[in-house]
């Protein structure tokens, strides 16, 4: 894959196993990486990693004010940003049928899933479109495509509306020379799902992997390639597109 040496990128989500392989693969590559996550402690400053670097810093991307004054640092510090990837996201702790959920349970979920990625791609468009183009991935979900097991409403909400903001964008910012497109992963085995995998009884979770082609759970770097392919120039018009990664468990046209 190309076009990715002296580039600048801001992944969200980067201390969860998903976000954290992509950062590094691409600092890797030759970009240099700011990682944010709401769970980092402290800034990081530029480390190097392969032929780029990496730096973290804190960050809520459910805060739009923060997330405003974020982007702008990291500009400020590192010049135009031309990638993102906003991994940030997941499914919350609501596992109930829609009758009994909160207004505060699914407000929560949709505000970390779908406005704080909007939050990401608006200031990041700013920058873009500025700068002449720019490349933005949105990880959304299966369960944005089709639907999932009962108690993730607004999760499925959520992420099925990154993929139609991943389209509507596209259109918007093409003429700018900003690409938007989204990956869709399934069940992916790291340490945030850890927990509800490991509740998942044995027939049934064999039942899972009879209705996966390959037949098996995602790993986080299972995301790597389809990510990198829609950031580089390999994919230079190619936009508002969702991938599904899951191994074949949605086929769709």
């Amino acid at each position: 894959m190309s076009g990715f040496v002296g580039r600048n990128a801001i992944v969200t989500g980067a201390k969860g196993d998903i976000g954290r392989s992509i950062a590094e693969d691409l600092a890797r590559r030759g970009v240099n990486v700011w990682g944010v996550d709401i769970g980092f402690q402290e800034q990081l400053a530029p480390q190097p990693l392969g032929s780029g670097t990496i730096a973290s810093m804190p960050l809520d991307v459910t805060d739009s004010a923060a997330v405003r004054a974020a982007f702008s640092q990291i500009e400020q510090q590192a010049g135009p940003t031309s990638l993102l990837v906003n991994a940030a996201g997941g499914p919350g702790k609501v596992r109930a049928p829609v009758d009994q959920v909160e207004d505060v349970d699914w407000h929560k979920v949709v505000t970390l899933n779908l406005d704080g990625l909007f939050y990401c791609c608006r200031q990041a468009a700013r920058s873009m479109k500025a700068a002449g183009g720019g490349a933005i991935v949105n990880v959304s979900s299966g369960a944005g495509r089709t639907y999932t097991r009962t108690g993730v409403q607004a999760y499925a909400a959520a992420k099925a509306g990154v993929i139609g903001l991943t389209r509507q964008l596209a259109r918007e910012l093409g003429p700018f020379g900003v690409r938007v497109n989204c990956v869709a992963p399934g069940l992916v085995a790291v340490a945030a799902t850890r927990e509800e995998i490991e509740s998942i009884p044995s027939e049934t979770m064999s039942a899972h992997l009879g209705n996966i082609a390959l037949g098996r759970l995602g790993r986080p770097d299972d995301l790597v390639g389809p990510v990198l392919f829609f950031l580089g120039e390999d994919a230079s018009f190619v936009t508002g597109q969702t991938i599904s990664v899951d191994g074949g468990s949605i086929m769709l046209g």
